[in-house]
């Protein structure tokens, strides 16, 4: 459960800059309540409702902390990979 804490919240501080201003607070809400399964599950959704391109390892990441929890992968397979993202 610790490493499930721990790449999660490294997984959304390196995420969240990358979506924009209405999903960033609520997700950040989360992060602060240490709610780590919405705040994953509700990156998941911003990334893939807002388009953003994210690296293959940044989607496995994400992918392997959504099964740990049993969420959905609906709108993980929504979102776009690129060889590299730039911030």
């Amino acid at each position: 459960m610790h490493e499930y804490l721990r790449r999660s919240a490294l997984a959304v501080e390196r995420l969240v800059p990358c979506i924009g201003p209405t999903y960033r607070e609520m997700l950040l809400t989360a992060a602060q309540a240490g709610a780590w399964d919405i705040a994953v599950s509700d990156l998941v959704g911003a990334l893939s409702e807002e388009d953003v391109a994210i690296t293959t390892a940044e989607k496995e990441e994400l992918r392997l902390l959504m099964v740990h929890t049993g969420a959905p992968l609906t709108h993980l397979t929504g979102i776009r990979t690129a060889g590299h993202r730039s911030t």
